[in-house]
C-alpha cells in the first residue's frame, strides 16, 4: 500500500489539460435478493446449514473533490448487510455473508474524455456468528481508468486483492481485472454492463498447498435520473442483476462451485451533477464491490 501512495507525487506532476472540475457527492441505497446455488452449497455431510436465499441492503457514498493541475481525489464508503438467518433447524448456519464495510480512495488525472489514476480500498467482511473466525480484513490497490466516446463510456481497474483472517477460507493473494461499459440513451438514461475476473488462493494456512480460486462476476444495470432543484443535482432510480461464480480447485483434481445471483433496485442522489451522463464525468470509475466477492468464497470449502 505504501508503494501505491509513493506514486501520487508523480501523478500530481504529470501534465494534464487545465479545466474546471466540479465538486460532486453521491448517496446510494439499494435492496437486493441473493440466491446461492452450485455444487458446493449444502453438499457436505450433516445438517444442511448454508443459507441459499437472503436479502441484502447496501448504503454507499462517495465524494469527488477537484485538486490542482486537472486532477481529482475521490473518497468512498460502503456498508453492506444481509438478513440471513443465523440458524437452520436449530443448527448454526454456515459460510453465510453477514455484513461488510469498504472504504476507498481514488486519485487521477482528468481531461474532457479520459481519466487515469490509482485506487486503494480496504475494509472488512463478516460472516454469521458460527463462522466468526472466517471474518476477514481486506485491502485492494491498483490502476483505474475511464474513456468516454460519444454516448459510450468504458472504464475499469486492474490490481491486487488480499485478505487476512484467523481462519483464511476466503479469497487471498489475488490479481484481478474489472471493466464497465455504459451507454447513454439520452442525458438521463444509462444502460451499463460490468465484468470482472479474479484469481487467487484459499486456505492459505493449509499444511499442504493453498487451494486455487477463480472468480468471475457479471452485472447489468439500467438507470433513469431526474433533475432536482436548479438542475445541478439529480436523483435516479436503477435496477441491477449481478452474478458471481466461484470455482475452487484442489490437489485431488476436484472442482467445487458456488454462484450468487443478486437482483436489486436502488435510488441515488447526486449533488453537483444534474444527470446520469454528468455523474459519469464527475466521478472516477466505480470500483468493484470487493466485499461480495470475498463473501461468496467460503461456501466452496
Amino acid at each position: 500500500m505504501r508503494g501505491l501512495f509513493n506514486l501520487v507525487p508523480f501523478v500530481l506532476a504529470a501534465p494534464v489539460a487545465a479545466q474546471d472540475l466540479p465538486f460532486a457527492a453521491e448517496l446510494d441505497l439499494s435492496l437486493s435478493q441473493n440466491s446461492r446455488s452450485g455444487s458446493a452449497v449444502n453438499s457436505s455431510f450433516g445438517p444442511m446449514a448454508e443459507i441459499e436465499d437472503f436479502n441484502l441492503t447496501r448504503l454507499n457514498g462517495r465524494i469527488a473533490v477537484p485538486t490542482p493541475g486537472g486532477t481529482r481525489l475521490e473518497l468512498g464508503v460502503l456498508h453492506d448487510g444481509s438478513d440471513a438467518e443465523t440458524e437452520i433447524g436449530g443448527a448454526p448456519s454456515d459460510d453465510t455473508y453477514r455484513a461488510a464495510r469498504q472504504y476507498s480512495l481514488q486519485f487521477g488525472m482528468v481531461n474532457e474524455a479520459r481519466y487515469l489514476g490509482l485506487f486503494a480500498a480496504d475494509g472488512d467482511v463478516r460472516f454469521n456468528p458460527s463462522d466468526a473466525d472466517q471474518d476477514a480484513d481486506f485491502s485492494a490497490w491498483g490502476l483505474t481508468g475511464q474513456w468516454q466516446l460519444g454516448d459510450f463510456s468504458l472504464g475499469g481497474q486492474a490490481g491486487l486483492l488480499d485478505t487476512q483472517a484467523d481462519n483464511p477460507e476466503t479469497l487471498s493473494d489475488a490479481g484481478f481485472i474489472a471493466a464497465n461499459l455504459s451507454y447513454f440513451l439520452d442525458e438521463k438514461t444509462r444502460f451499463s454492463a460490468r465484468a470482472a475476473y479474479a484469481s487467487g488462493d484459499q486456505d492459505t494456512d493449509s499444511s499442504s498447498a493453498p487451494d486455487p480460486i477463480d472468480l468471475v462476476a457479471f452485472g447489468l444495470e439500467v438507470e433513469r435520473s431526474f433533475a432536482l432543484g436548479s438542475g445541478r443535482h439529480a436523483a435516479s432510480i436503477y435496477g441491477t442483476v449481478d452474478w458471481i461464480n466461484v470455482r475452487e480447485g484442489s490437489s485431488f483434481g476436484s472442482v467445487d462451485e458456488v454462484s450468487d445471483l443478486a437482483i436489486g433496485v436502488g435510488i441515488r442522489i447526486v449533488f453537483g451533477a444534474g444527470s446520469s451522463r454528468d455523474s459519469e464525468r464527475a466521478f472516477a470509475p466505480r470500483l468493484p464491490q470487493f466485499t461480495r466477492w470475498i463473501g461468496a468464497v467460503p461456501a466452496v470449502d
